[in-house]
């Protein structure tokens, strides 16, 4: 999700390998010449499915080629671009200014809402500029900074990251091994890249378990979205913690400063959420305030990312084929992400350039100013070498293209025909 958070389930595509061998198995010879199609029901299905840590002990480690012409050509060519001093600066001052955007509108507009008893279209459009400024952040400062592309120092990007707790409710420690390990490293590999792992509530990879409920998935699922930010607000980084993973990546317990910063920022976020707000107006419109606001921010962070994985020109990837056929990793990264609107500036500085997701998988440590220009290079070197590389050239198709995945996804659904054969 950045796409969306999801429960974990791991070892869907190993369940379902080992009960069709065992089912072969117990089912005569095929006739030659001739595929068998066995039928699996939906208690077989519950049957099959799996989410104990042994299974995830038991994935594969996944590698990638890290070399290949295509990459290396580009990154030259994108070295060469940012050897400029006048284009870095420029870049950072692009970005420094959005970023003071960013927090002017968040504080002026929570100040005016606390403090000056604003009346109600006045209180409407503070209320809108508190969902603007909090996507700001998290697009254009928390999303930078966690990547380390924010300042030049660790410490300082990691500070800057801190505003994923204090001001969005996030743990930045889990996201940096959700988002940055987990996503960036295994994109749209089941049960490796989080984003993608939505089940039991819906069906984003081809190699996941079908459920009758997914064939609406493709209407159900933007409330899911909306929740997303409300879950890991409250109960979702408890739970990863809990498990100590996210995906197949290690999640360890936060120490020190790192947990300091986590409790920290969850009581920050609560205090000017939910503790300030209710010294002056009454509890109840304190909370729908707060879960409307959640989940209008949820929906639109949620929506951001899965734009730029789960669409139909998207590949996805199992870990049986990666394992069987070591891919190179710029090339997956590309192939398995989708632009959108390039040529709309507004949407692009909205967004923290995350509507250019190919360049930013491919340099996440530069910062995203950057990104309009590195995607010329990136197109001209993917076409060169090969590289599907594709771009919805507008938000509509974007949407459909993200609502017919859905729809296709779910309508592979139960009983469904496997061929044995």
């Amino acid at each position: 999700m950045h796409r969306g958070a999801g429960t974990l389930r791991t070892g869907h595509c190993l369940a379902w390998r080992a009960c069709a061998r065992r089912e072969e198995k117990r089912r005569p010879p095929r006739e030659p010449g001739r595929g068998r199609r066995v039928v699996i029901s939906p208690r077989e299905w519950k049957e099959l499915h799996i989410t104990d840590r042994e299974t995830l002990k038991s994935a594969p480690k996944l590698s990638f080629d890290t070399g290949g012409e295509f990459i290396r050509q580009t990154r030259r060519e994108v070295d060469e671009y940012l050897s400029d001093p006048r284009t870095v600066a420029r870049g950072r001052a692009a970005l420094y200014a959005k970023g003071v955007v960013a927090f002017a509108v968040l504080v002026g507009s929570w100040l005016i809402l606390v403090l000056g008893h604003p009346g109600l279209w006045l209180g409407l459009l503070c209320f809108g500029g508190l969902v603007l400024g909090t996507s700001l952040i998290a697009f254009s400062v928390m999303h930078d900074a966690n990547h380390g592309a924010y300042f030049r120092t660790r410490r300082l990007n990691h500070l800057m990251g801190w505003t994923a707790d204090a001001l969005l409710g996030l743990s930045s420690y889990a996201w940096r091994v959700k988002h940055n390990v987990a996503h960036h490293t295994y994109t749209n590999v089941d049960g490796y890249d989080a984003d993608i792992t939505q089940v039991p509530f819906a069906r984003l990879v081809p190699g996941q378990l079908p459920r009758p409920w997914y064939r609406l998935q493709h209407y159900y699922i933007w409330a899911l979205y909306c929740l997303m930010a409300l879950r890991w607000q409250t109960v979702g980084d408890v739970a990863a913690f809990a498990r100590g993973s996210i995906g197949t990546s290690t999640l360890r317990m936060p120490r020190r400063w790192d947990l300091a910063g986590l409790l920290g920022g969850k009581m920050i976020f609560v205090g000017w959420v939910i503790v300030v707000p209710m010294l002056v107006y009454p509890w109840w419109a304190v909370v729908c305030a707060y879960l409307v606001y959640s989940m209008t921010v949820s929906l639109i962070m949620a929506v951001t990312f899965q734009l730029a994985h789960c669409v139909e020109e998207a590949d996805f990837a199992s870990a049986e084929q990666l394992t069987s056929e070591r891919r190179i990793w710029a090339v997956h990264e590309v192939e398995t992400t989708v632009d959108f609107c390039p040529r709309n500036a507004v949407l692009g500085w909205f967004v923290g350039g995350l509507n250019y997701q190919i360049e930013h998988h491919l340099f996440p440590r530069v910062q995203h100013t950057h990104y309009p220009q590195i995607a010329k290079i990136v197109q001209r070197n993917a076409e060169r070498h090969g590289v599907r590389y594709v771009t919805q050239h507008s938000l509509r198709a974007a949407l459909r293209s993200h609502f017919r995945h859905l729809r296709t996804m779910g309508r592979n659904g139960v009983p469904v025909a496997l061929d044995m054969g």
